[in-house]
């Protein structure tokens, strides 16, 4: 899948999707993680007909894997997250939709097969009454659980991304800047794509404020009528 990435993503493209910070030593040892899972071989089972689906959320999947929301699907293909949503469905397994995705959130489900269950990644806004909408808007149009990001308050220091306007420079003049000392300090983006993304995410965010917002929907959405 990398291969084919590299082959038809375009430099921008790639350096979004296989940056990761600094030294990318963490993403490394993620990676290297799974070889430490070893399946539990047993024998004298009938596997004549096995059946890898289950239920995720209490929702049907096909295989015990889903579609984990990340941003900008566009930058991979112009469908964008549609692509996912069709394939998802024909797969018969379930997709998570990002907050940051290229896409609007109703065009994203309008895309949805009947009854095709669709989950919503939210990174909650720094301003609390904006959070509060973007939740109401992704249950008004039928997202079928929220997952909360809490692990990307600030975007990471992601090298490749960052550099990636220069590159491109580099690649279209033909030529690479010889660093002069009294050249003009430029006044540069040193977040990337990555960084703009996450720019209005609440850097304050804690579990207490979260649980505002949930009992403000719960008040809004499901209070009896008087």
């Amino acid at each position: 899948m990398e291969k084919v990435a590299r082959a038809t993503l375009s430099h921008k493209a790639y350096a979004y999707y296989s940056s990761a910070s600094d030294d990318m030593t963490t993403h490394a040892e993620n990676a290297r993680s799974f070889s430490r899972f070893f399946f539990n071989a047993r024998v004298m089972r009938p596997v004549g007909q096995c059946d890898p689906s289950t239920t995720i959320l209490g929702y049907s999947s096909s295989i015990p894997v889903f579609i984990c929301g990340a941003a900008l699907a566009k930058l991979g293909h112009p469908l964008g997250e549609v692509n996912l949503t069709r394939a998802a469905a024909k797969e018969g397994i379930i997709q998570m939709v990002s907050s940051n995705a290229s896409l609007s959130f109703e065009a994203i489900i309008g895309a949805a097969a009947p009854s095709q269950p669709l989950f919503f990644q939210l990174y909650k806004n720094r301003i609390d009454k904006l959070a509060e909408d973007r939740v109401n808007e992704v249950v008004r149009l039928g997202y079928r659980a929220i997952f909360l990001t809490v692990d990307a308050i600030v975007a990471g220091n992601r090298e490749a991304d960052i550099r990636s306007p220069w590159v491109l420079e580099d690649q279209e003049s033909g030529t690479s800047p010889v660093w002069n000392e009294n050249d003009p300090v430029e006044d540069v983006n040193l977040g990337g794509t990555a960084g703009a993304l996450v720019d209005r995410d609440d850097k304050n965010m804690t579990w207490e404020k979260v649980s505002d917002i949930i009992v403000a929907w719960k008040v809004n959405n499901l209070a009896s009528p008087a």
